[in-house]
């Protein structure tokens, strides 16, 4: 007895392309050794699992790699997000801190003071939205970042942004959005360290 054919039209089969894994950056690498010193200052690691830790992160190649040597870490937790409002004072968070993926800032005619130069963001991008009346807002960010200030309204107000410099890969972008009415935004990297007397004295032309 002759087994029926199967007529059915054949229909191609493709298998699911491979995920893409993004390499990483220096950049990268050097938020996770920072996450990793600030795990081991609060007890979270000993000595002997940070060196594994940094051997691992030393080795990894892609995001994927890197995001797992943290991915258990409170410090790499995700962050609430931060909120700094003030009438007529000032508000200044700088040095070592972890960034959130949303910053609120309200200034009525006070001021306030965002410094990145330390701090370990572990975003692509982070949100921060600006409600300023006659107030200021100054961000100081390390060489390499973004800042974009197209999606903030004026009335009277002000904004200039020194950061000009081409964003490296791997590095975050501020992305701020929100309202000014007579206030301003300032956005420039980390001054230059001054040089001691001694070192002006050591580089000073001898006759």
């Amino acid at each position: 007895m002759t087994e029926p054919q199967d007529h059915s039209p054949d229909i191609a089969r493709h298998d699911p392309a491979p995920a893409v894994r993004t390499r990483i950056t220096d950049h990268e690498r050097a938020q996770v050794e920072r996450l990793l010193q600030l795990a081991l200052n609060d007890g979270s690691l000993d000595l002997a699992e940070l060196d594994r830790r940094l051997a691992t992160a030393y080795a990894a190649n892609t995001r994927e790699e890197l995001a797992a040597v943290t991915a258990d870490l409170p410090v790499a937790a995700a962050r609430e997000p931060l909120v700094l409002s003030t009438v007529s004072g000032s508000l200044r968070k700088d040095g070592r801190w972890i960034v959130p993926a949303e910053i609120t800032v309200s200034a009525a005619s006070g001021s306030v003071r965002l410094d990145f130069t330390e701090a370990i963001c572990p975003h692509a991008v982070v949100d921060v939205h600006v409600g300023i009346a006659s107030g200021s807002l100054r961000l100081t960010v390390p060489h390499g970042w973004q800042v974009d200030l197209d999606r903030v309204s004026f009335v009277s107000g002000s904004a200039k942004n020194r950061v000009t410099e081409p964003p490296l890969p791997g590095c975050p972008t501020l992305r701020i959005d929100g309202s000014i009415t007579s206030g301003s935004i300032r956005a420039r990297y980390p001054k230059p360290p001054r040089r001691s007397f001694w070192a002006w004295l050591l580089r000073r032309p001898r006759r």
